[in-house]
């Protein structure tokens, strides 16, 4: 075997190679442009022959117009419609209180009196001034028809009388109402001031809420979008936590026009139709509002969507040639019945249910009876 040194490596890459590469050249070029020739006329179909056309065998549903009436679901509570927190009339320290919290109590029952003392001596002092009053008039009267006194005087006089009755009535008045006394039928939820304690005029003393079947409400917060739906006595079907499996009828009975700042709903209240269970305030009930159809509305099977964003889907459409056409629908609601649509199809439109998610736009389809 030939050894090859340094010089000859040189001279084979400078005259050989660079001729060999010419030769390699012309071979393979014409080579490569044939087999490019020869796999462009395979791939085209021969003349006056049809590719094959699959048909897609699925089921279909036929848009319907129907009147649905989708409930507004909600959670509210228990509220008592009625409630009241008596005050005194008049300031004063707290001499009994008759009522304590988780009493039942009935409209005028006495709940608390004050410390008397004081009141009966504003009592007595005007009734003092009432009568020096009623002496200076008849002095001043009497000094009048001796020509001892002016009738500015006596008018003076007259003017004192009065504004000394009109003291001792309001003092009078004002120990009519050193007392409080229940201003309806109900329970005491709280009791806010107690025996001893100074209350000032108008302070609560109880709070108390009404506890008859037509006192309580529950009150719920609703969206924007489920408000414009819900009228005054829709029906409403509720269920309590503290009853469970347990259902109870009532209507809409208020619908708040200003949203609840606190929480970014507007508020609706239902009363229950006939006598609820034992309630409290402050228990929970899941609230089912039924609003009135307001029209008819397209209604498909929900396995008819393909693709669904928010308001927006697509669905096929089978036309007359049985042939698949994507469509774009724009969604209204999702209920038990179907998918509600606003836009997109019209009612007797056919549409793929099983087996559309396999269609592609103008497939050729087979509808199975």
């Amino acid at each position: 075997m030939q050894n090859w040194n340094a010089p000859s490596l040189l001279i084979l890459f400078k005259y050989i190679f660079p001729a060999m590469k010419n030769l390699v050249y012309c071979a393979i070029v014409p080579v490569f442009l044939l087999s490019a020739s020869c796999g462009q006329k395979k791939e085209m179909p021969a003349a006056g022959k049809e590719s094959k056309v699959v048909t897609a065998r699925i089921e279909v549903a036929v848009v319907l117009e129907q009147e649905i009436a989708f409930p507004v679901r909600a959670t509210g509570l228990v509220i008592s419609k009625n409630e009241a927190k008596p005050s005194f009339k008049v300031g004063g320290v707290i001499k009994r209180t008759f009522a304590d919290a988780g009493d039942n109590v009935f409209k005028g029952m006495l709940l608390a009196t004050l410390d008397m003392s004081e009141i009966n001596a504003q009592v007595a002092q005007a009734e003092n001034g009432l009568e020096k009053a009623r002496r200076d008039l008849q002095r001043a009267r009497n000094l009048l028809a001796d020509s001892a006194a002016t009738l500015e005087q006596v008018q003076n006089a007259e003017t004192a009388f009065r504004l000394a009755e009109e003291t001792r009535a309001i003092v009078v008045f004002n120990r009519q109402y050193a007392e409080v006394r229940a201003p309806i039928n109900g329970k005491v939820v709280q009791r806010l001031s107690r025996e001893g304690e100074i209350t000032g005029p108008g302070m609560p003393v109880f709070y108390i809420v009404g506890t008859g079947s037509s006192d309580w409400r529950i009150k719920a917060g609703v969206t924007d979008r489920d408000w414009v739906r819900v009228r005054v006595g829709n029906p409403v079907v509720l269920q309590f936590d503290a009853f469970p499996g347990e259902e109870f009828r009532g209507e809409v009975s208020e619908i708040a026009q200003t949203v609840n700042p606190q929480s970014g709903t507007f508020d609706v209240e239902v009363q229950l139709n006939g006598k609820p269970p034992r309630l409290a305030a402050g228990m929970v009930a899941a609230l089912e509002i039924q609003p009135r159809t307001e029209g008819a509305d397209l209604v498909i099977p929900v396995d008819a969507l393909i693709e669904a964003d928010g308001e927006t889907g697509a669905v096929f459409l089978i036309d007359d040639s049985l042939r698949a056409v994507r469509r774009p629908v724009r969604i209204k609601a999702i209920t038990q019945q179907g998918i509600l649509l606003k836009s997109g199809l019209k009612a007797g439109d056919r549409v793929a249910t099983t087996g559309g998610a396999f269609l592609q736009q103008g497939s050729k389809v087979s509808i199975i009876e």
